[in-house]
């Protein structure tokens, strides 16, 4: 059926740009093309040719937009710059491999995870070769103690949390766990800002008991942010002190910047004291994510602030699959007012550019309305309502719809498909015409997204997990529910759902099941995000990841 499909689409794609053309582009194709994760990409590509030469990779190194480790990797391989290559390789040797090189390599790879992962004894080998690294150096001379908690305890607070959350898990055990750390040390410690991130990873870390009874009753400073005071809060409920969890959620809600971040508090005020009028303050800001669209449906009011605009035409001039046409639009959006931005929305108010229009209109009310349009419906019109949804929820939350979107991964298009991902599929359905350019195609994103929530769904019945393996991938899925999340207990499921270590897919798949309902209610068919919620308590929800 795909195939089928796919060959009535290839006549069309192949005269749409020249991107479509067979891979790999020329070396002329960068020379016009604006700096951008989309360039990016394409570098990224034309690297992992072998006919790419060392010049060609110099000149291409200066034309990068973001430089992450992966792409770095790749540069070194391919430049004729000995630098490079040394700092490609050394950057990812273990300790034991990196005390086998020179002082300038073990400089290069070294770093305090690393240090605390070797015995104390070895310490004394690696200091005197890090002569440039002053603040590592320190750490060690901390770490050389007979007891390095006194020592710590007695430092700066800098350097405490330095070597604090720079330090593996079981370094942080084996040291900082002991006993509790006494409140007027944490309420020290909570006076820079380093202390967000201890605390936000203590509480995920059940290995660290005695530091999550730590932050029971801390006195937070100004420093403290929303995050790790909502997460505080979930610590203060664990151990059973909902008072002192009520303060910290009460005090995230001060700190919070976001709808989202507040409302998420609220909600949680609302779970500990069933005083509704918690829920009556979630509907105010009029933002819609799960704890506003719970807040509804518990007061029995209909969602608000939700705009999903049907458009006709086509756009004259902008071709939606050019991955670069969206960037030129972008680079003078970020110079614009808001009244400009809502001028230049109108000249994308056509049905094959809806994606574009509702971008810039949310941008133009500040995102004081929620824009949840469905573009390209004749698409998913042979789909049953809750696969539009799905669909709907996923593409919304990974591209806003923007057909020619680039990520910081390389993922792509409207469904955001990582290349490997996409050719994986493209070889099975034995599409031997496909280009990686193709899922810029809104068509051929739809398309494949649905063959990959056809695997999903078949191991997986709740939207939710759906996301998650959308996201963070079907194994670490099964690890997290297999783990013991989402089982039977005090607010729960809302409790794994907070708690997941992944912060991207946690996020991730919240935003999308709050996505599922509007659009399952914009599609006619209502579906109660509280029965949602209880399904996923259901035992056969996770049986068939624990066998």
């Amino acid at each position: 059926m795909l195939y089928k499909l796919f060959l009535g689409l290839l006549f069309c794609l192949c005269i749409c740009i020249d991107l479509f053309a067979d891979e790999p582009v020329d070396f002329a194709f960068f020379d016009d093309k604006p700096r951008s994760l989309a360039k990016d990409f394409y570098i990224y590509e034309y690297l992992q040719s072998d006919a790419t030469t060392p010049k060609e990779a110099k000149a291409l190194f200066g034309m990068v937009h973001t430089m992450n480790i992966r792409f770095f990797h790749l540069f070194a391989k391919k430049m004729d710059n000995l630098e490079y290559k040394k700092i490609s390789k050394c950057i990812d040797l273990d300790v034991t491999a990196l005390m086998k090189e020179d002082d300038e390599c073990l400089n290069i790879g070294i770093n305090i995870a690393k240090v605390t992962s070797v015995a104390k004894g070895q310490l004394k080998f690696i200091k005197p070769r890090l002569k440039q690294n002053k603040e590592l150096v320190n750490l060690i001379t901390l770490m050389e103690n007979d007891n390095v908690y006194e020592a710590a305890l007695s430092s700066d607070v800098n350097t405490f949390l330095n070597l604090f959350n720079g330090s593996i898990t079981a370094y942080k055990a084996a040291v900082f766990n002991q006993q509790i750390i006494p409140k007027e040390q944490m309420d020290r410690l909570s006076q820079s800002v380093k202390f967000n991130q201890l605390a936000y990873n203590v509480v995920q870390n059940d290995k660290l008991d005695n530091v999550q009874r730590s932050l029971l009753h801390v006195s937070p400073s100004l420093h403290v942010n929303t995050k790790a005071l909502f997460y505080m809060g979930l610590n203060a409920l664990k151990y059973g002190e909902k008072e002192q969890a009520l303060t910290f959620f009460e005090l995230s809600i001060e700190r919070s910047t976001k709808s989202e971040e507040k409302d998420k508090a609220l909600f949680w005020l609302y779970l500990v004291t069933k005083d509704a009028r918690f829920l009556e303050r979630i509907v105010q800001d009029g933002d819609i994510n799960m704890y506003s669209l719970y807040a509804y449906e518990q007061l029995g009011r209909p969602m608000q602030n939700i705009v999903s605009p049907v458009l006709e035409g086509t756009h004259p001039t902008f071709n939606v699959s050019d991955p670069f046409a969206w960037i030129k639009v972008m680079n003078k959006v970020y110079h614009m007012s808001s009244q400009e931005v809502e001028t230049l929305a109108q000249s994308f108010k056509y049905a094959n550019t809806l994606p574009h229009y509702s971008y810039l209109m949310e941008r133009a009310t500040r995102y004081a309305q929620n824009y949840y349009p469905i573009p390209y419906p004749e698409e998913l019109s042979s789909y049953s309502i809750h696969r539009q949804a799905l669909m709907l929820s996923i593409a919304r939350q990974e591209s806003r719809f923007i057909p020619s979107v680039v990520s910081t991964s390389y993922a792509l298009g409207m469904m955001q498909f990582m290349p490997f991902v996409a050719r994986d599929i493209a070889k099975k359905e034995k599409l031997e015409t496909f280009s990686i350019a193709m899922m810029f195609d809104p068509r051929v994103a739809y398309l494949f997204g649905n063959l990959h929530l056809n695997f999903l769904e078949r191991n997986l019945m709740h939207p939710l997990f759906i996301a998650y393996a959308y996201n963070g991938g079907m194994g670490f899925t099964k690890k997290h529910l297999q783990a013991g999340a989402f089982s039977q207990g005090e607010y729960e499921p809302f409790l794994s759902m907070e708690s997941m270590i992944n912060e991207e897919s946690r996020e991730y798949g919240k935003k999308v099941l709050a996505n599922y309902v509007v659009y399952r209610h914009l599609l006619g068919e209502d579906v109660s995000i509280k029965n949602l919620f209880e399904m996923l308590l259901i035992p056969s929800a996770t049986d068939r990841f624990r066998n």
